[in-house]
């Protein structure tokens, strides 16, 4: 079995039997029978914390002889990646990239990308994290059933632990948004892990941009937002007001309360962060622009660029329905508008048309009527035939 707890895989310990020389180890490991290899046993500073013991000895009553990790969660944790131990990986886990069955304990299944260079779950695992609303000081057991397949079970920190953590985070922000009056005051610190070889875990943002990590459970219901200061833009289970301005933030309130819904909770997890922060800040800036629009015929393409923008968005699941129904009012009477006027030009160029025409039936009526004296003249003259026949028969002699 493997045991991870603390942030950093420098500070496990590699026990090797006997395990006498770490506090407490023989009281910790006693029930775990013989499942537990202790040769390979990986163990955290944190051996005392109150969830892992239980873990331990939920561990130790999991059938079969199959290779078990645990892994105690930190806030990075429940981010977009999850370290594993590397030990663990090398012994048990593909070499390449490979895509692994994460199997709660009610038998469904999330598959999460593998990354054999990073040692680490990636794709898949954000949606594993959230829909199981993992927290810190929870811990988390797989356990190898197949090369590619782990049973996952999660181990609750206790009410008190997390209470604990709450408090401390609360005062945490507090003394940083009293040091700092400007919008990034939101700016908390938080520790992640340091996987081996430099490498960092892809979060999509740089953990200092101010992004808080969402631990306390914001207000994920509209209907508990009462005023802007009720207002947290979550996206994957961290707030990220701070990727928007101060007057983003409040005029994207002002969207979101028209429609008593947050307009971006229906696209999906895992996305990065920066992206979606980058989607909200174009959907308030097209809304606003809506709604400023000026009527005219150079508006049209404009408008034709943010239906295909806003049409983008609500193909990624935010709600833009009722800017977009909006906007195609808007053209729709646009387009009437250049539809009367380019009519009106095009009645122009054909009383043009009709002006050419009539100069051209005027001449013609008079070369009719010079043709008809002509014809006339020749009529009334003596017949043809009859000179032909007698120029015809005169004689040669004059």
């Amino acid at each position: 079995m493997y045991v991870l707890g603390l942030p950093q895989e420098a500070d496990i310990v590699a026990i090797k039997s006997p395990v006498k020389s770490v506090k407490n180890q023989k009281d910790i490991f006693s029930s775990m029978g013989k499942r537990a290899s202790m040769e390979n046993l990986y163990v955290s500073g944190e051996v005392d914390n109150a969830a892992m013991r239980k873990a331990h000895e939920f561990a130790s009553s999991l059938p079969g002889n199959f290779p078990t990790l645990m892994k105690l969660m930190h806030p990075s944790h429940i981010g977009f990646s999850l370290h594993l131990v590397a030990g663990f990986c090398y012994k048990h886990l593909p070499d390449k990239d490979k895509v692994i069955d994460l199997e709660d304990d009610n038998g469904k299944v999330y598959p999460a990308q593998f990354l054999a260079s990073k040692h680490c779950l990636s794709g898949g695992w954000r949606a594993f994290s959230i829909h199981h609303k993992l927290a810190q000081g929870d811990v988390v057991v797989f356990q190898l059933l197949e090369p590619t397949k782990f049973k996952v079970y999660v181990v609750r920190a206790s009410a008190s632990e997390q209470a604990s953590r709450r408090s401390k985070r609360k005062v945490e922000t507090s003394a940083k948004e009293a040091e700092k009056t400007s919008i990034t005051n939101c700016k908390i610190i938080v520790h992640k892990d340091e996987p081996k070889n430099g490498s960092k875990e892809d979060f999509g943002f740089d953990i200092s941009d101010g992004i808080i990590m969402s631990s306390d459970q914001p207000a994920v219901d509209f209907q508990q937002v009462k005023n802007f200061d009720d207002f947290d833009i979550v996206v994957n289970g961290l707030i990220i007001n701070c990727e928007l301005s101060k007057q983003l933030q409040y005029k994207y309130y002002e969207l979101c309360s028209s429609q008593k819904s947050f307009l971006h909770q229906h696209i999906p997890n895992g996305l990065n962060c920066k992206l979606i922060a980058g989607i909200i800040a174009e959907t308030t800036n097209i809304a606003d622009a809506v709604r400023t629009a000026k009527f005219g015929t150079r508006q049209k393409e404009e408008f034709a660029t943010w239906e295909n923008t806003l049409s983008g968005f609500e193909k990624l699941g935010m709600n833009v329905e009722f800017i977009l129904t909006r906007l195609r009012q808007l053209i729709g009477l646009s387009d009437h508008a250049n539809r009367c006027k380019k009519l009106k030009t095009e009645r122009v160029e054909v009383g043009e048309e009709v002006k050419a025409l009539k100069a051209k039936l005027e001449k013609s009526v008079g070369r009719m009527k010079r043709i008809d004296e002509e014809i006339e003249r020749l009529e009334n003259e003596e017949d043809v035939e009859v000179r032909f026949t007698k120029l015809a028969e005169a004689p040669w002699s004059m």
